[in-house]
Parts: C-alpha cells; structure tokens; sequence
C-alpha cells in the first residue's frame, strides 16, 4: 500500500478540495495523511485520514477580527499571509513532515506550505503541486485580475511579453519575504536554494488543475506535466440543511442567498447590512448566512420574516434551492455555485476572488459589485439585473457541463499516470 501526504493550509476553500482528493485515494486503496491545522483535525479524520498537525492553529494568530482583516486587505493581504502566518513556523513544520514522511511515497502539496518542496526533495519523494484557481499560475498569456489590479485582464492585448515583466517585478517586490525559506534551503544543502516560492515553486513531477478547461483553458506558460481535473465539489455526505433553512425554504418563493464563506464572513464589514437594505427595496425573500459573526445583523434583521438567518449551511444542498447567490467569490465557493446553475452575483474582496470573478461573468452567470464599491444602490440594480432570463439560461447551461465531468476518473488517472512514471 502507497502511502500519501497532502499538505494544505488556509480557510475551508482551501481544505474541501484536500478532502475530495484524500477521500478518493483513500476509496482507491492507499494510506493518506493530510498535514493542515488543529481547527480542521476533526475533518481529516472524519474520512479515514491520518491528520498531521501544521502550525499555527487559529487560536495561536490573535483576535480573529484583526487577523481577518489582514488576511484580506487587497494590498497587503499575500505578504501578511507568508511573513507573519506561515513563513515563521516553516522550520518547524519542515521538522514535522520530515518525521511524517519516512515511508512516504508522494506529496501532494498547497500552494502556502512553502515547507513540503524541501521535504520532498530532501528525502527524494516525487511531488506535485496543486492549482486550485488561475490566478496562481500567473500566465502571461492570460493575465489575472488582482485586488490591486482588478480590470488587468482588460490589457492583455499588450501581449504576453508586457506580463513577463510585470510578474518578474511582482516576483522581485515579494522576494526578500522569503528569506527563512532561503536558509532554509541552503541549510538543507538543496539547490535552487534562492527560487521564490511564491513565483517559481512548480514541480518537476506534475501540477494538479483544480478547475475546467472552460473555466481557464491551458496556456503555454503554465508548468510542465499538468493535469486539469475539474472542480473537486466537495459534499460533506453527512450534511444536512437545519430546521430553520429548511422551513423557510418551504414557506415562500426562492430566495437569494448571502455568504461571504468562512474566512471573509469573520472579518468585520458592513456587507450584511447594506443586503438587508437591498433585500427590503427589491422585496425578495433572502438567507444570510453569517458564519459566527453576530456583529453582521441587527435586531430589525432577525424580526424580518422575510429574512432567514444562519450561521453555515451546506453549500451544495442549499444553493440549488435558491433564486441566485450573492458570495465573495472564493473558489471554493465560486464552483459549487456555478454547480447549483443559479444566477451569481460576486462581490470579491482579495486574493483569487477578483479573477474568479471576471471568469464567472465571462461564462454569462452573474455581475461582478467589488467589495470596495459596494453600496446599496449597487446591490439593487445588480439584483434585479440578474433577473434577467440570460443568466438563468448560462447558469444552467453551464451547470450541465459540469455535472459531465467525472472528476473521481481524471483524478484516478492522473495518480495513475504519476506513479507509473515514477517506476520508469
């Protein structure tokens, strides 16, 4: 029996997919482990995964408030992320994988464990990258938008050799974020000892494309040996909707649901408040779903029998029962609601969010409001925008592509492929 790590370090847009791909590998027959944090151990175990403890925890980074902020300035959110949550517990996570993997025989890695190339190649164990959305491969052929940079994609006609130089100057700016890794490195007499991780962490082995070809298509800059997968849709089999969700669902016309998924939804914004003022005007019957954050609503919210409030609800048993989804676009929850075939619309704050959503409104399946801009006026015209018969039609059409594709049998092959290559 082969015995597999998967790394993966963020919110639970970055731990589903972990969970699909060890869940099949575990039906497939072989030993998983899932390196993440101490919050998700519960989750890893509950699929027959042996969990592996990375630092830090949440309850090690401070009040989440301001944690949460940081997380998703659209400046500074990628550099608070490496300097302050992860690249100082490297060496000691470094130490950690290095025990956990004696008997190892492949890693599959996230994109923010900076620390399980080193492992890999200090023990010479094949692994292979993970791209769970587009923006990460930073393709010069198709440029992405960015939180700083939200209408880039606009320029890509100054043609590819114009974006080289831009992500060489990104890659230059976010250099000396790196340093321990560096040392590291060089500490553990490896090569390439000063490749930024962030930019050039690609491996030899392959990469894992966690989306469509319809989604963002193969570009001739993206890494060697890749294999695009699909979405990994992830649905926890033991998720039920709550009483509350599922009587309101039952007592009325379709409603709209509002979710800023489960990292966004924790830091402090006026979204909630500037939906129920758009849910009041247009009349619609709505969900919010608030996570644990009781700052996002009022008293005037919770009296409103138009109004349902939750804090997390299963994102594919809830969406499909919906008239359109209001979320900020993560990719976790971007492609459960592409598969619900609803109507979007996305409000991105950071990171990938802005990018997914320029893809999203180029499928036809929604309007983009950014975070920064949004305001109730926005929010009412976007609204009734999407009442517009198009989006209902692209949504379904698109949902219907999706349910195609069997991403147990690409994935399956893939792992396949690999590891017939590592006997060659």
């Amino acid at each position: 029996m082969k015995n597999i790590l998967l790394t993966t370090y963020g919110s639970h847009g970055d731990l589903h997919p972990y969970l699909t791909l060890g869940s099949l590998l575990v039906k497939a027959g072989y030993k998983v482990s899932i390196a993440t944090i101490f919050l998700y151990k519960e989750n890893v175990e509950a699929i027959g995964c042996e969990f592996i403890n990375l630092r830090p925890n949440v309850d090690e980074i401070g009040p989440e408030e301001e944690w949460t902020k940081k997380v998703n300035d659209s400046f500074k959110g990628a550099e608070y992320i490496a300097r302050e949550l992860i690249i100082p517990y490297s060496e000691e996570n470094y130490n950690t994988l290095m025990q956990a993997t004696e008997n190892c025989d492949l890693i599959i890695s996230h994109v923010l464990t900076f620390f399980s190339p080193i492992v890999a190649e200090k023990r010479g164990i094949p692994w292979l990258t993970v791209m769970l959305q587009p923006s990460t491969i930073m393709s010069a052929y198709d440029p992405p938008a960015f939180s700083f940079a939200v209408n880039l994609p606009e320029y890509k006609f100054l043609g590819p050799g114009f974006f080289k130089l831009l992500f060489k100057v990104f890659s230059k700016f976010s250099y000396n974020w790196f340093k321990p890794i560096y040392e590291l490195r060089k500490k553990e007499g490896l090569k390439n000892i000063f490749a930024n991780p962030l930019m050039k962490y690609f491996s030899p082995y392959g990469t894992l494309i966690l989306f469509p070809e319809s989604f963002a298509a193969p570009q001739e800059d993206w890494p060697v040996n890749c294999y695009q997968l699909g979405f990994p849709l992830y649905s926890d089999p033991e998720s039920t909707l709550s009483g509350k969700v599922s009587g309101f669902l039952n007592q009325g016309d379709e409603p709209v649901v509002f979710t800023l998924g489960s990292a966004v939804v924790q830091m402090k914004s006026d979204f909630f408040k500037i939906a129920y003022k758009a849910v009041k005007q247009t009349g619609i019957r709505a969900i919010f779903l608030i996570g644990e954050n009781q700052d996002h609503i009022t008293d005037e919210m919770t009296a409103d029998s138009r109004v349902c409030i939750s804090g997390y609800e299963s994102y594919p048993l809830l969406f499909s029962k919906c008239k359109a989804i209001v979320h900020q676009c993560g990719i976790g929850t971007t492609s459960q609601a592409l598969l619900s075939g609803k109507p979007q619309i996305m409000i991105p704050f950071a990171h990938d969010q802005p990018d997914n959503a320029h893809r999203v409104k180029n499928l036809g399946c929604g309007v983009i409001v950014f975070a920064k801009k949004l305001s109730t006026e926005r929010l009412v015209k976007a609204i009734n925008e999407i009442t517009n018969k198009q989006y209902s039609i692209a949504a379904e059409k698109y949902r219907e592509e999706l349910l195609r594709n069997d991403f147990e049998k690409n994935f399956s092959k893939a792992v396949e492929s690999i590891f017939d290559k590592f006997k060659k």
